[in-house]
């Protein structure tokens, strides 16, 4: 049974890597884990593989190294020490060169990750800023509820305005009709009795 008690930290610092490392291996399923109290623990039969695994990687790269440097200078039959010596230099120079490239192109893509991250984080600060400007939904069904009783008060009111308006245009109307009538009936009156020729 696996025994779970080594944190994300101290198994970086155990195997000589990152805690983003850590979490690669995890998410990729090199390390298993569990939860306790909102902290990851790893196993730590796990991490002393790992740790081994490294040790024998560690020594295989000085092996190589070293049986490089051997095998081009037995092809050069040359048995003096500093030459050999030199030889070790310049494979171990090689292979530093090459993890130097290894690491650049690793920047590289890190900086990319970053520009992604710093992206996102800016579209996520803008939406962060909309909902705060936005309204919730509770305070928006009360406005939306308040905007309708205004609505109908307003429409009760235009609806009242028009009566009126009619009631007026009806009264100015029989008003005109009896003013049309009594002046035909004044000139009626006076073309009788001849007051006017």
């Amino acid at each position: 049974m696996k025994t779970y008690s080594i944190t994300r930290e101290k198994a970086a610092i155990q195997l000589w890597v990152s805690t983003r490392t850590i979490d690669r291996y995890v998410k990729g399923g090199k390390l298993s884990y569990k939860k306790v109290a909102n902290k990851v623990l790893l196993a730590k039969e796990e991490i002393d593989d790992l740790k081994e695994e490294f040790s024998l990687l560690h020594n295989e790269v000085k092996s190589e190294l070293i049986w490089e440097a051997t095998t081009s200078s037995s092809t050069s039959h040359s048995s003096d020490s500093i030459a050999l010596k030199s030889e070790i230099d310049q494979a171990v120079d090689e292979k530093i060169d090459k993890l130097f490239l290894i690491f650049k192109e690793k920047d590289k893509m890190i900086e990319e990750k970053n520009k992604v991250i710093f992206m996102l984080q800016q579209r996520i600060w803008e939406l962060e800023t909309k909902i705060q400007t936005m309204i919730a939904l509770p305070d928006y069904n009360r406005e939306k509820q308040e905007a309708i009783l205004e609505k109908q008060k307003l429409e009760e009111r235009i609806s009242k305005l028009k009566e009126a308006i009619r009631a007026e245009k009806v009264k100015n109307f029989v008003i005109m009709i009896f003013s049309i009538v009594f002046i035909w009936i004044a000139i009626f009156l006076l073309i009788k009795y001849q007051i006017i020729s």
